[in-house]
């Protein structure tokens, strides 16, 4: 190092110690207005200068001549003494060593500092990683749910479209274990009624069938079909009770369009022969009732045939054991109006030989002339018959054509 540039350093060196000896007073000394002792106060430059203002005392005549006097002081002790200082250059080494060893440890610092930065980086980025991983596979979740959820809704519609043909194949295993009727008479008995009904309501099963009958072992096949909770206009409030054509193995050969009077009647199981009873005749010109062309033609009947809150009556004459029966009845023979509740309040139980051998007694009684000497009894027993004609068509909905009621067909 050359001696100037030593000295150049020392005086500053020495200017700072002496100006900032700890670090208060250097915060002090660095406001502005703070006034501040020359640095080579002990060589005779007294000055107190604000701080702002040192460099321009600096440049002054009186500190350059101050100054001039410790280069002065200065030169003389390198004169005087060796430039080096073996004992300091020995402890200045010794503090070198200390400072490379601490620097050392602190390259190694930073060395384990970036090894662990990066060790951070390379575990971030695996974690970022995972979470797009998660991230799809979260959006795979999605649609598996969305794609489960469209199965659990075409599974659950299956499941009601198989409920219905399980009671379509009840039905049919019933129709098949039933005796078929083939004189155009049959009674259906209709079990499980409150059950029946709440799946009519719910629109589990809107309506039932009954199985079929026919007028004669060659002749029409025919069945009922029953809306509990009623069809159209009546659903909610009546029993709609219809009549349906079906295709048979001798339709070639039969007349058509189909043109006898239907009667329905559901029977009272009290024992009071309150029936009720209703009929219609068909429409020949309605698709109907000509010769079917697939399994059932339309179904055609009475839509308010009962009104509901009658078989929702506790202990209603209708519905005993859960179970009612409705019978369908076709007229070929032309039956007078008087005669149908007459037949149809015939024992039952009576052989059909019997009972039609009544019915055709009780026609031929009411079309024979009427005697002078018998007129009386004979008015007594139309009296009697007209009130239990009556009796039997006891309905709330019912037509002021009596039996021969309106016919509508089912759409």
């Amino acid at each position: 190092m050359k001696p100037r540039n030593f000295l150049n350093l020392h005086l500053v060196l020495y200017a700072f110690q002496t100006t900032f000896t700890d670090a208060s007073t250097k915060r002090e000394c660095t406001t502005k207005t703070k006034l501040i002792a020359c640095p080579l106060t002990k060589f005779g430059c007294t000055s107190e200068v604000p701080y702002d203002k040192l460099l321009e005392h600096y440049s002054s005549p009186i500190h350059q001549e101050k100054l001039l006097k410790a280069i002065e002081n200065y030169v003389r002790e390198l004169h005087t003494k060796p430039f080096y200082d073996h004992t300091q250059f020995d402890l200045e080494k010794d503090d070198y060593s200390e400072i490379l060893q601490t620097i050392n440890i602190l390259a190694e610092g930073v060395s384990c500092l970036h090894d662990d930065n990066v060790a951070i980086h390379n575990n971030f980025v695996q974690v970022l990683s995972k979470i797009v991983e998660q991230q799809e596979q979260i959006e795979k979740l999605k649609k598996l749910v969305e794609k489960t959820l469209q199965m659990l809704s075409v599974a659950d519609m299956n499941n009601k479209i198989l409920q219905n043909e399980v009671e379509t194949i009840k039905q049919t295993s019933s129709d098949c274990s039933s005796i078929s009727s083939n004189d155009g008479s049959y009674i259906w008995k209709i079990s499980n009624v409150a059950e029946k009904l709440a799946n009519a309501i719910a629109n589990r099963q809107i309506s039932i069938y009954s199985p079929p009958f026919y007028s004669s072992p060659t002749g029409y096949k025919m069945r009922m079909r029953l809306y509990m909770n009623g069809d159209g206009q009546a659903r909610g409030t009546h029993l709609s009770l219809f009549f349906v054509l079906m295709r048979g193995d001798y339709d070639s050969i039969l007349t058509w369009p189909f043109h006898y009077k239907i009667t329905f009647c559901l029977y009272d199981q009290t024992g009071t022969q309150r029936h009720i009873i209703d009929s219609f005749r068909p429409d020949i010109k309605s698709n109907s009732f000509q010769r079917p062309r697939s399994d059932m033609n339309v179904a055609s009947g009475i839509p308010k045939f009962l009104p509901l809150s009658i078989i929702q009556e506790t202990n209603n004459l209708y519905v005993r054991d859960d179970c009612m029966f409705i019978r369908c009845l076709v007229d070929f023979e032309s039956m007078p109006k008087m005669c149908i509740p007459y037949a149809l309040n015939l024992n039952l139980g009576l052989p059909v030989s019997i009972r039609e051998k009544a019915i055709q007694t009780e026609i031929e009684k009411r079309r024979t002339p009427v005697s002078t000497e018998t007129y009386g009894t004979e008015l007594s027993t139309k009296t009697d018959d007209l009130k239990v004609a009556n009796e039997t068509k006891l309905k709330s909905n019912a037509t002021t054509n009596g039996i021969d009621m309106c016919r509508q067909e089912l759409i």
